[in-house]
């Protein structure tokens, strides 16, 4: 997650198995799954253009959990001043599979009314 944020996408896919898939929450406009970099590249040309370009957003990591197993989790806080002024914050908490030092699969848990109503409604109003 560290290489997505940090804006470093290619370090990041080389940490996933190929055919590793992204599952979105079923009330954004994206599809349910998705392959992992065709996810990011989404997410990117639509949720991260939201922010104002000079002072982007941040991430404060609250916890992070493996269990030994194939599962780890992330729980995490975004923040950030949007393009049109609003700060935006949100919680998120991030599920992974991972098998052989590869993620196969992540599944992010977040409120998306708050990203409709600040990050998608922006795009709405440029």
């Amino acid at each position: 997650m560290q290489a997505f944020w940090d804006g470093d996408p290619e370090r990041g896919y080389a940490m996933c198995a190929e055919g590793a898939l992204w599952t979105f929450q079923r009330s954004l406009p994206y599809p349910r799954t998705a392959p992992i970099p065709e996810a990011l590249e989404h997410l990117n040309s639509t949720l991260i253009t939201g922010f104002d370009d000079d002072s982007g957003y941040s991430i404060e990591v609250h916890n992070a959990i493996d269990d030994g197993g194939e599962e780890a989790a992330i729980e995490y806080s975004a923040r950030g001043k949007t393009k049109a002024g609003p700060m935006y914050e949100n919680d998120y908490l991030v599920r992974m599979t991972v098998r052989d030092g590869k993620v196969h699969s992540v599944r992010p848990y977040f409120d998306t009314h708050r990203v409709h109503r600040v990050l998608y409604d922006l795009d709405q109003n440029d």
